[in-house]
């Protein structure tokens, strides 16, 4: 059976970002996560459509910032 989750430490690696910065999205509720008792873990494809979202919001504001 495949993992359903990954950890802090897959995601950041994923997603090629710092562990601290997914600390701080989690923290701020800016990102998709769940907690299971002290862990936080992460579905790959809820990330994935949290940063296609991230993305077009990105275009959208430089598109309007033009």
């Amino acid at each position: 059976m495949d993992k359903q989750t990954i950890s802090v430490k897959e995601a950041a690696a994923y997603m090629g970002i710092s562990k601290d910065l997914i600390y701080q999205l989690v923290r701020e509720n800016k990102m998709p996560h769940l907690r299971l008792s002290r862990r936080i873990l992460f579905r790959k494809e809820a990330l994935d459509r949290w940063l296609t979202t991230q993305e077009s919001l990105s275009i959208q504001q430089n598109t309007n910032d033009h």
